[in-house]
């Protein structure tokens, strides 16, 4: 695998200039003069004023982040590699408004003043680091201290800030260990005891994302380590802007609705305007760059401190970042990413990296670490992904399939070699760059090699290194696309074709080389590629309830089905201990695993009844065990308490992606990937009476 470079930094930070701006917040936390700093490098300022104030404020922060383009379709953030990252010293004016009865704060800005104070790159994985004076940071913590509640109303909200009960990591203990009590649910736990549904509804669909993730943390397959998990957990639960919510008399102006108003000629927003100055005790002089459809947030809302509903406040202080890149290639970067407010945490101990969210213009790339290609003399397919093709430890070439990734677990067998097929999007590298050659092709055969076709219509990014405007690779209608002289000069290097695989079955593939007249002139050997997308099948047979003392013919009589709408279970006046049936049946093309659940409406999870029959969970014990009944009988006590109760069938497809994204290749692809799944599941009412 070619090493990654790491991200980025601006270049001698201690060289640069400070700006008037600069001078004026390092002399407030000194007692300076600005004048006699302005101009000087942070060398010059500590060599001339060496002992006359506390000189950790010119040491420098490092703060840290990624450049990424979120799928709209998927939700997955694609890195934006070589963009160009500006760091902004800036002051805002702004409009704060705390609407009545809502927990969350918006601002309107007034006016704000930017200066560059450091430039970056973005590497190939859309990661980029950043040196930032420390007094620059301390000017901002102190102008936030000094404000009743401003260090709580300028933080955007997390995930984990929505979601109750989260904590945050607790640091590593001391040693040796002191004795202690227990430890405190995990952070992962805690989120696995809420509904999917409750967790969209208290912080949005990125919070249902990462608890979906977390509800398989069990499961040895769980490609995130909880590193990453708690990473998305502090992720920004809101991507972009939200609009605030205007008051009922804004709203109705902006529609046009004459009844609200005598001042016919004056237009909407200056009426808006005039309101907020009012309440707001302002000259309407003051707020004359208001815009209703320009705010920032939703932030925090201080509780503990009364504050109005509409208040100006002047010159804050932030460390902003704009985004720019060359999308077509013009020679000009456009921006990507811009007028961000307060994307960072400031605080004085460890700052958590950002993620910058470019908008939809920018040129993402849909991977990050890229394989290393030993080019020969003749055209090949050599990788899908990171994973190698011509190397039988790790892929069965005349199968198709990988044989490290999701083995079978025999019930008392060493694991033994697994047949499991590609999915999604598969980065094919190769060798092209052969004598004589100026265009290649990927032909593609679905019946075993008896006649091949060229793949055709597909196009993706390339991007010099270590800068430059992306390259859209681009075939022609016969599917020729041109074969680049210094691959190696660009990411991702020696890719052949983006691939979107089909939905299931084995293709055989391979490379053509042309010369500049299109005329074929050498062919790779074939390689087979098995493909699975498709998710596997699972049929509820049976979900019926009896009370506990019945027999199990009980399960069968009128009434006790659960297959059906509003399915409820009625365990008495004086309560009395219910047992529910739940049989699955679970099929699928490559099946990885399955398993069944009853969870109690607090999270937990019931316990079994041992009966004959129960089967709670299997994992495919051969490369053809692809079909498997689950069932078990769990116990609802009398003193559990109503509410809602739910039992589900969780089923898994052994398909991967041998990209790199879940760390496959750092294990030598002995793991067990978890990619396709469904897991359907009944929500019950149990209820006294």
């Amino acid at each position: 695998m070619a090493k990654a470079r790491p991200p980025s930094d601006s270049a001698a930070p201690d060289q640069r200039k400070l700006s008037e701006r600069q001078a004026r917040r390092l002399a407030g936390l000194t007692g300076l003069e600005a004048e006699s700093i302005a101009g000087l490098t942070i060398v010059d300022v500590s060599e001339k004023l060496k002992w006359r104030f506390d000189p950790t404020l010119l040491l420098f922060r490092r703060i840290c982040g990624r450049v990424v383009k979120t799928d709209p379709v998927t939700g997955i953030e694609h890195p934006v590699p070589f963009a160009t990252v500006h760091v902004e010293d800036t002051d805002c004016s702004l409009l704060a408004y705390f609407p009545s009865g809502w927990p969350w704060g918006w601002f309107f800005p007034l006016g704000c003043h930017r200066e560059v104070i450091a430039t970056t790159t973005t590497d190939r994985c859309g990661r980029f680091c950043v040196w930032v004076p420390r007094f620059e940071i301390d000017w901002i913590l102190r102008w936030r201290r000094e404000r009743v509640c401003f260090p709580d109303i300028f933080l955007r909200p997390s995930i984990r800030d929505l979601l109750p009960d989260i904590p945050r990591p607790i640091p590593k203990p001391p040693f040796p260990p002191r004795p202690e009590p227990g430890p405190d649910p995990s952070p992962f736990d805690r989120l696995a005891h809420l509904s999917l549904e409750t967790i969209e509804g208290l912080a949005g669909a990125r919070a249902r994302t990462l608890a979906e993730r977390v509800s398989l943390r069990s499961l040895a397959g769980l490609g995130d380590p909880v590193e990453t998990l708690e990473a998305r957990l502090d992720a920004r639960a809101f991507d972009g802007e939200l609009p605030p919510p205007m008051p009922e008399e804004f709203r109705k102006l902006q529609t046009g609705d004459p009844n609200v108003t005598g001042k016919a000629k004056a237009g909407p927003d200056d009426v808006i305007r005039s309101t907020i100055a009012l309440h707001a005790g302002l000259d309407i002089r003051e707020i004359e760059a208001f815009r209703p459809d320009v705010a920032i947030g939703p932030f925090f809302r201080c509780v503990d401190v009364f504050v109005p509903v509409w208040q100006r406040i002047v010159d804050v202080p932030d460390i902003t970042f704009r985004v720019t890149q060359d999308v077509d290639g013009d020679g000009t970067e456009e921006t990507i990413y811009g007028e961000s407010y307060f994307d960072v945490r400031w605080n004085a101990g460890a700052i958590p990296d950002v993620t910058l969210h470019a908008s939809s213009i920018a040129r993402e790339s849909h991977l990050c670490d890229v394989p290393d290609v030993p080019c020969g003399t003749t055209p090949a397919i050599l990788f899908a992904g990171l994973m190698p093709l011509d190397d039988a430890v790790y892929f069965d070439s005349a199968t198709g399939y990988a044989t490290r990734p999701n083995r079978p677990k025999p019930p008392a067998l060493p694991r033994p070699g697994a047949r499991t097929p590609f999915m999604g999007t598969l980065q094919l590298y190769g060798c092209v760059n052969v004598a004589g050659a100026a265009f290649y092709r990927v032909l593609l055969s679905t019946d075993n090699g008896a006649s091949f076709s060229a793949i055709t219509g597909l196009q993706w990014n390339i991007y010099p290194v270590p800068s430059g405007a992306p390259h859209l690779v681009v075939a022609d209608v016969d599917g020729w696309y041109p074969v680049l002289a210094d691959p190696d000069d660009f990411h991702p290097a020696n890719m052949l074709l983006e691939w979107p695989t089909p939905s299931l079955g084995r293709h055989v593939l391979k490379v053509e080389v042309g010369n500049a007249g299109k005329n074929p002139i050498g062919t790779s050997s074939p390689v087979a590629i098995q493909v699975d997308n498709t998710a596997p099948t699972i049929v509820f047979t049976t979900l019926a309830w009896k009370f506990a003392g019945e027999p199990s013919s009980a399960f069968d009589l009128p009434g006790r089905s659960l297959l059906g709408t509003c399915p409820t279970i009625h365990r008495g006046a004086t309560p009395q201990d219910v047992d529910v049936k739940l049989t699955t049946f679970v099929s699928a093309h490559h099946l990885r695993d399955a398993s069944i659940n009853g969870d109690h409406c607090d999270g937990g999870a019931l316990p079994t009844v041992t009966s004959p029959g129960e089967n709670l969970a299997h994992w495919h014990t051969s490369v053809f065990d692809n079909t498997e009944t689950l069932s078990a009988v769990y116990r609802i006590t009398a003193t559990d308490s109503e509410g809602a109760y739910t039992f589900g069938c969780f089923a898994s497809s052994r398909a991967m992606n041998p990209a790199g994204g879940d760390g496959g290749h750092l294990a030598d692809w002995l793991y067990d990937p978890l990619r396709i799944y469904r897991h359907p599941r009944i929500h019950v009412a149990v209820v006294n009476g």
